[in-house]
This record gives C-alpha cells, sequence and structure tokens, in this order.
C-alpha cells in the first residue's frame, strides 16, 4: 500500500512538474526546432515544448532518493542503474541545451555524442569491472561468464547500442513512451522472478514517472522527450539488462529500438553502396509517415498512416517482442 500510495505521488509529480516545463517554454516563446532540409515532416510540430526528459528525470532522481531513504534499501546495482541512467541523460541534457539556446535541430554532433557515451562507458566499465553477472543464453537454460576485458567491450556496445537506439525511436507522440514502458514490464517481471526488489522499485518509480511524461505527450503531444529522456531511458534499461544478466535477451525486450537503429545503418549503407534508399525516411517510422518534398526513389512501397496508427502497431510488436523475450528467459 505504502509504495502504491507513493507511486501516484510520483505519477502526479510529473504531471505537474511538466506542466510548470511546458508552460515555461510557452511563456519564453521557446520549443522544438525543426529541420530546414530534406523531406518536410513533423513541421506541425515546430515550437512545441521539448526536453520533456528533464523533468521525468528529475522526479525519477527525487522519488529514488525518498524511497531509497524511506525504505533504507539500496544495493550496488541499483547504484549502477542509477548512475547509469544519470550519465546517458546529462549528455542527452547537453544536446537539448545546444538546441533550446541555438534554437537550431543540429544540437551536438554525433560524433561528439559518441566520444561522451564512449567515455562514460569507460567509467561504467571501470566500475563494475569483472563484477557483472553472467549471460543467460536465450531459450536455454545455460549462461556465460566473460572475462573483465571481454565484459567491458560486451558494457560499451550494450549501452551504445542501446542508448542511441532509445534515441532513434523518438520521433512520433507517444512512440518512445510506450515502447520502453512495455520493455520496463518486462523487466519488472524478470526482477519478480530474481527476486530483486531495490531494482524492481526503480523500475515501478520509472514506470510511474514515464506515465507522467505520457499524459503530456500522448497525441497530440504538449511536450516531446529529446534527448535527455531518451538517453536516459536508453542508460537505464542498458544497465537492466547488464544488471540482471538478460543482455542477450534486450533485442527481444527492446525490438522496436533495434528495429529502428536497424533501419538507419541499412539506410545509410544502401545510399553509399547503391546510391538509392531503402525507406522514404529513416528511422523506420517516419517511413510510414505522410512526407512532402520527397524527390527520390525507394525500394519499399510507400506508406502514409496517420501517427496513432503508427504509434499504435509498434507498440504491438514491442509487446510481442517483450512476450517472446520473456520466454526466452523462461
Amino acid at each position: 500500500m505504502e509504495l502504491a500510495i507513493f507511486l501516484l505521488a510520483v505519477f502526479l509529480g510529473n504531471i505537474i512538474l511538466t506542466r510548470l516545463w511546458i508552460a515555461l517554454q510557452e511563456r519564453q516563446k521557446r520549443g522544438q526546432p525543426i529541420r530546414d532540409y530534406g523531406p518536410e515532416i513533423h513541421t506541425h510540430k515546430k515550437g512545441v515544448p521539448t526536453a520533456g526528459g528533464l523533468p521525468f528525470l528529475m522526479v525519477f532522481l527525487l522519488g529514488g532518493a525518498v524511497w531509497t531513504s524511506v525504505t533504507g534499501s539500496w544495493s550496488a546495482e541499483a547504484l549502477f542503474v542509477t548512475g547509469a541512467t544519470l550519465g546517458f541523460a546529462l549528455i542527452g541534457m547537453l544536446d537539448d541545451g545546444l538546441k533550446f539556446f541555438q534554437q537550431h535541430a543540429r544540437g551536438l554532433p554525433v560524433r561528439y555524442k559518441l566520444l561522451l557515451q564512449f567515455l562514460f562507458c569507460v567509467m561504467l566499465g571501470w566500475w563494475t569491472w569483472g563484477g557483472l553477472p553472467s549471460l543467460k543464453l536465450p531459450f536455454l537454460s545455460d549462461a556465460i561468464t566473460l572475462s573483465p576485458a571481454l565484459a567491458l567491450v560486451f558494457l560499451m556496445l550494450v549501452f551504445i547500442s542501446t542508448v542511441n537506439a532509445f534515441n532513434e525511436t523518438d520521433g512520433l507522440d507517444g512512440l518512445l513512451g510506450g515502447v520502453t514502458l512495455i520493455a520496463l514490464g518486462a523487466y519488472g517481471v524478470i526482477l519478480w522472478l530474481q527476486n530483486e526488489p531495490t531494482l524492481l522499485s526503480i523500475v515501478f518509480i520509472t514506470i510511474a514517472a514515464l506515465l507522467g511524461f505520457l499524459w503530456w505527450n500522448a497525441h497530440p503531444a504538449r511536450v516531446i522527450m529529446g534527448d535527455t529522456g531518451s538517453f536516459a531511458l536508453g542508460g537505464l534499461v542498458g544497465a537492466l539488462a547488464l544488471s540482471t544478466g538478460t543482455a542477450l535477451l534486450l533485442p527481444l525486450i527492446a525490438f522496436i529500438p533495434v528495429l529502428e537503429s536497424l533501419s538507419v545503418l541499412i539506410q545509410i549503407a544502401s545510399f553509399k553502396l547503391l546510391k538509392k534508399r531503402v525507406f522514404k525516411i529513416a528511422p523506420l517510422h517516419h517511413h510510414f509517415e505522410q512526407a512532402k518534398g520527397v524527390d527520390y526513389k525507394f525500394y519499399l512501397p510507400n506508406q502514409e498512416w496517420p501517427e496513432t496508427l503508427i504509434t499504435l502497431r509498434f507498440w504491438i510488436i514491442a509487446a510481442v517482442g517483450a512476450l517472446v523475450g520473456l520466454l526466452a528467459y523462461r
């Protein structure tokens, strides 16, 4: 009962704090900048308040601190998950800050994002040196243990791929929020089976705060998540995967972000090698959107669905992937 009341407070707290953040940006007439090159998509989102991940992050950190002080429960794994969430969020915050103050869609160049992610992964790898659990093999009862050096490489791969995949998924109203909720639901089951109450409470707090964000991010969105939120969520889910030894199941549990990231890689490779695009626009969700100014050919048939339909169908696919991931764990 205490946890339920606390989670309700987290949910309502993020609704209120996000609303205040929206009002502040509207008063200053600042919002999401839209790229001024290539096909026209999301022009209707220009000026919508952005960086909604900032109030989410504040509520997440405050909620975790309050719950820890009340219950007196903490663990090295919980510190690792919280630290990863905060560290990657700060990288995203730098990108959001540049967009916000410069009012330009470019933000932090990709090479600097990757450099900062790499350096932070080195810190996390040093922190967990030799301390990561064995990796559970999908659909098998076996697990494998990595050497400390190999575990460091694997940690970098998991974090950098997950954080950027979640960032690429953040493109439609409610899309990333819903996909993340589904992944967190799967990890809630895994943590319950592993009897990890501290990490499970972090998952519950994240779900409550994320639902508060979705209150304003549901179509038509009053606020956009931005890199602060997408990087934070990617870091959190990646840390949960490493802490539970289920990183090899992550491509199923976070199936939509994997598809989104793969679509970008495929698009780049196709254009460089064949001088023709596979998708109308990448990441994948953009292929199904209405777009003006597409004056080039692409391999896949053109699709133009309403934004809400794309989001709902991606949620369904994400739920199927997460369910298969849970079956692979059992």
